[in-house]
């Protein structure tokens, strides 16, 4: 198996089935050995009914009680048996044309994000939303003392011993386990590509405006634990 490609999900009753059909479609077109590991984080509406249309196609990992992004992407991570392993939002907000950049340079490094802050991203995203996240990224750099611009872009990917290593011992269940990553990805000097991408802001996300400034003592906790 060559790619294993993780869709964490949480109430996406609404968005997860075209994402989803879109993703399987683009992945028999054009990658040779892959498998899909959707996690449905403890979703209360329907999503799970959703997922079950899908059954021939994905790897369903479901539970009752939501244990936060981080926990999602963490147990399919751990589930996967791919030689490269990604990680991708289910909103749409990134499609999947853009896979195939990713997973051309995780064979030239040991991780590979998605970058919006990149000049050469193509990003829509409303103003306030830029603001707050250059903040957030700003707070986290100074905390964590390494320099990324977008730490919460929902799309990366890994070769298979380093997503094992990363995820293994996770500490952050929640939305800021992505900042866990960059840290422990720079304390084991693992080899990281940033890669422009195209993304577009997608309405009714769970990242919901005042978050971020939570988040920012839930980072604290973080480093600390660290």
């Amino acid at each position: 198996m060559k790619v294993s490609i993780v869709v964490p999900c949480y109430n996406e009753e609404n968005r997860i089935k075209p994402f989803l059909t879109s993703l399987i479609q683009f992945s028999k077109d054009n990658l040779k050995s892959y498998e899909i590991i959707v996690v449905n984080d403890g979703s209360k509406d329907k999503t799970l009914d959703v997922l079950k249309e899908f059954s021939k196609d994905i790897k369903l990992i479901s539970y009752e009680k939501n244990k936060g992004k981080g926990g999602a992407v963490r147990e399919g991570v751990l589930s996967s048996i791919g030689e490269k392993v990604l990680f991708i939002d289910a909103d749409g907000s990134i499609q999947p044309d853009e896979m195939p950049k990713m997973l051309e340079k995780l064979d030239s490094y040991d991780v590979v994000v998605g970058d919006r802050a990149s000049k050469d991203s193509d990003v829509n995203a409303i103003a306030l939303r830029n603001i707050t996240g250059k903040l957030f990224n700003f707070y986290v750099n100074v905390l964590f003392g390494y320099k990324t611009w977008d730490n919460l872009c929902g799309f990366k990917g890994f070769k298979k011993e380093i997503a094992k290593d990363l995820f293994t011992d996770l500490i952050a269940y929640g939305w800021i386990f992505d900042v866990e990553l960059f840290y422990k990805i720079h304390k084991k000097n693992y080899t990281l590509y940033k890669l422009p991408i195209k993304w577009v802001h997608k309405g009714d996300s769970k990242i919901k405006l005042l978050d971020p400034f939570k988040m920012f003592f839930q980072l604290i906790k973080l480093r600390m634990k660290l």
